[in-house]
């Protein structure tokens, strides 16, 4: 991020990896599908058109695929805060930002289902002023203690002065 001058980073993250958990409950048992099939199979006597070890072989590499696409997902996204701006940055091969000045910031709301809070993780909402009620341009997802992260917010910004933090 290139800085303006005076300016500095008071928080900068990716979404964690806990606030992907549902999806790892999903799409690793979906990977051994193929060997757990093969393994039925192959106890009911019946041929699985390839030797059992590849079958493994095959879901390993499928539950591999799930993890890195995952770090892929979540390192494509970077989100910024400085003492003077937001900031979100998405892509590895294409980028896309998005920054706001603390000035236009309006709201600042949290989210977090019983699994997020159970994890630690939550959603962070920074309503600014010219977006539409249907924008999450400024929506940071995933977030590790969102409430510390909305703390940072308020401490440095107007805004926690009108919040009364």
């Amino acid at each position: 991020m290139d800085l303006l001058a005076g300016e500095r980073i008071l928080w900068e993250g990716r979404p964690s990896w806990r606030a992907h958990l549902s999806y790892f409950l999903v799409w690793i048992p979906l990977a051994l599908v193929p060997v757990i099939i093969a393994g039925a199979l192959r106890a009911g006597d019946r041929d699985t058109g390839l030797p059992y070890w590849q079958w493994i072989v095959i879901s390993l590499v499928l539950v591999v695929l799930v993890i890195v696409w995952d770090a892929i997902r979540r390192n494509a996204v970077l989100y910024t805060v400085t003492d003077q701006r937001l900031r979100i940055r998405r892509g590895i091969l294409s980028r896309r930002e998005e920054t706001a000045r603390f000035d236009r910031i309006q709201n600042v709301n949290t989210s977090q289902s019983l699994l997020d809070r159970m994890l630690g993780v939550g959603a962070v909402d920074f309503d600014t002023a010219g977006t539409g009620e249907g924008s999450d341009d400024f929506h940071f997802e995933g977030i590790a203690d969102p409430h510390r992260l909305v703390r940072i917010v308020a401490e440095s910004t107007a805004y926690g002065d009108r919040a009364g933090v």
